[in-house]
């Protein structure tokens, strides 16, 4: 007989603060996670992993050093300069760091067309656009193949998929998902995402924002599609004051969505040379 994915979630996440970094800790310490909000009438087999996993406890085949609050390892709340709020953890407990928007276990750009999903790879489209500057490497999903060439002949110049996401770390970017934690999963959402996750980790994706938000430091917030922009909406980041910002996209894994859009990584850029701080190196 199936559990229940709220009952499976509480054993999980049992003392989750145990792997908060000690930076962290005044502002998720009081955190209450939305147990109450989970829909109880979601099912959860034994077999199925909830992923990332709890620090130190990781799966076999799991990304090296990944953890379901790998986000805020490595960076400190005074040192955020731009949250890129994601969705939910990829897809598959062999390439989910805990980071937004990177695979883990990925020795090389090309292994990305291996994944179903096209969301790391228009990331990345936007981030070679907004590093090189040429927009023409991010107007189109087709594009890919092109920027993957000039990877791999050296004509755009960028880390390794293992080592980039730290590069953004020490820039100040916090790596975010507005859910940490995955079990199923459908493009158009699965009930286990929508109706179980999600809200298990909105307080403590809001206590995030709502701290960021109340230093009045300029900080630009990078929401990637609706849940993102839900909690950016319930932060009261949707329209936040100067000078701070808010870009909203599209979620990438709807690449041209996104590129008809302005590039957000360039308008982040933009923020923070207007407020006269240096901008990030994407």
């Amino acid at each position: 007989m199936a559990a229940r994915l709220v009952d499976a979630l509480r054993d999980v996440l049992a003392g989750w603060q145990d792997d908060v970094p000690a930076s962290w800790i005044p502002v998720l310490r009081q955190v209450e996670l939305g147990f109450d909000g989970c829909d109880p009438s979601l099912d959860f087999e034994a077999w199925e992993p909830i992923f990332p996993s709890r620090r130190a406890r990781g799966f076999p085949g799991a990304p090296a050093g990944a953890h379901m609050l790998r986000a805020f390892d490595g960076i400190d709340p005074d040192a955020v300069r731009c949250v890129v709020l994601g969705q939910d953890p990829y897809p598959e407990p062999g390439f989910a760091t805990g980071r937004a928007f990177e695979a883990g276990n990925v020795a090389a750009w090309r292994e990305l067309d291996k994944m179903f999903s096209r969301s790391v790879r228009a990331y990345m489209q936007q981030i070679c656009a907004a590093r090189t500057g040429r927009p023409e490497l991010a107007r189109s999903f087709g594009d890919w193949p092109g920027l993957l060439s000039e990877i791999e002949a050296g004509s755009v110049r960028i880390e390794p998929p293992g080592e980039i996401a730290d590069r953004w770390v020490r820039e100040g970017v916090l790596l975010l998902n507005s859910s940490l934690t995955l079990s199923r999963f459908r493009v158009e959402v699965d009930p286990h995402q929508s109706r179980g996750h999600l809200p298990v980790w909105r307080p403590l994706i809001q206590a995030v924002l709502r701290h960021l938000a109340a230093s009045g430091r300029p900080i630009v917030y990078l929401g990637f599609g609706d849940a993102a922009a839900e909690n950016l909406r319930l932060a009261g980041l949707d329209t936040p004051r100067d000078p701070q910002a808010t870009f909203q996209r599209p979620h990438p894994a709807f690449a041209d969505d996104l590129f008809s859009l302005e590039n957000p990584f360039v308008a982040c850029n933009r923020h923070l040379a207007a407020a006269g701080l240096r901008p990030i190196g994407w």
